[in-house]
């Protein structure tokens, strides 16, 4: 008999509002251990709303979110989670991808040393060995979204959140975003996409609106 896993995400009554307009009336759900979940919906359905509350980027208007326990935003949930969201903004332009990676590492990790391995390692693990020395203000979108996905892996995180993570990316860079989640089969991960392939590769999915 298969032993049930941890709940690493636990999601009850989530609603968010943005003054009048309802983005999420209600949303229940339960993440655990190794599992991938999707949430399918329109562009503007609510499903990047739902996961900023989960990364504690965005309070919920009403409702709960843990991750392993902790309420959503807090350091120790913040510990446990490797985001990439759509339209990323906070990486350092004029910095070269690899400093990029480092310095996030190094805020997870505590240590520079053992960042420079990490990131060296992903660097190998998804092929970005033309990328990274590359300034961000000289990369293109997918070249962004490769170095997010890369970030959002640092420290090998508990949960992983996901907005349309493979929408910029060619055959070759989904293959090795898709292997890179493949070893790490403890992970829960939870992704927003529209994707035909991205959802035949998760084993349940969440249609939006909720």
């Amino acid at each position: 008999m298969t032993e049930a896993r941890p709940d690493l995400v636990e999601i009850e009554g989530l609603g968010r509002s943005f003054g009048a307009r309802e983005v999420i009336r209600r949303l229940d759900l339960r993440v655990p251990a190794g599992a991938r979940v999707a949430l399918r919906g329109p562009n503007g359905a609510g499903k990047s709303t739902a996961l900023r509350c989960v990364a504690g980027t965005l309070a919920p208007t009403r409702g709960t979110v843990a991750i392993d326990g902790f309420a959503a935003g807090s350091v120790p949930a913040r510990r446990r989670i490797g985001v990439s969201f759509a339209q990323e903004r906070s990486f350092h332009m004029r910095l070269n991808g690899r400093a990029n990676l480092i310095f996030f590492a190094q805020l997870h990790l505590g240590s520079r040393r053992a960042a420079v391995r990490e990131v060296d390692a992903l660097i190998e693990e998804l092929d970005l060995r033309e990328i990274a020395p590359r300034r961000l203000d000289q990369c293109s979108t997918g070249m962004v979204q490769q170095l997010a996905i890369a970030r959002a892996l640092s420290a090998d995180p508990d949960v992983l959140l996901l907005d349309e993570p493979t929408r910029s990316l060619d055959k070759e860079a989904i293959a090795r975003f898709w292997a890179a989640i493949d070893r790490r089969p403890d992970a829960a991960v939870l992704i927003a996409t529209h994707r035909d392939e991205d959802l035949e590769r998760c084993g349940s999915i969440v249609d939006f609106p909720t």
